[in-house]
């Protein structure tokens, strides 16, 4: 049992980092990277981002600019606002509010109103 127990284990020796193969392989390509001389490996990256950067210009201009469509509702904010039931209408910037400060305000409204 204990035997079962050790062949179980991680190797002590590996960091986790490199445990995926996406690791292993991004690190054996830096490891070839500098073994390059640094005038070759200088031009490499030029070249590449290079590369790059034309990719990138070149997606603005082969592919076409999006037309945005819309059709006009012909409806105002003060139209809708006015459609509203009382009681259901919020100011233009007013968050919705949870019921409990509903009744709070009811209750304040009711008592300034009954000072008066």
């Amino acid at each position: 049992m204990n035997r079962n127990m050790t062949q179980h284990k991680q190797p002590e020796n590996i960091p986790l980092k490199d445990v995926s193969r996406f690791n292993r392989w991004i690190n054996h390509l830096d490891e070839k990277d500098k073994l390059l001389r640094p005038e070759t490996r200088k031009r490499k990256w030029i070249i590449s981002l290079a590369v790059l950067f034309l990719l990138f210009v070149l997606s603005f201009i082969l592919f076409p600019w999006v037309k945005m469509e819309y059709k006009n509702l012909g409806v105002t904010n003060e139209q809708v606002i006015q459609t509203l039931p009382d009681k259901n209408r919020l100011l233009p910037l007013e968050m919705p509010v949870d019921s409990f400060e509903q009744r709070l305000k009811k209750q304040i409204h009711e008592n300034n109103s009954e000072k008066e």
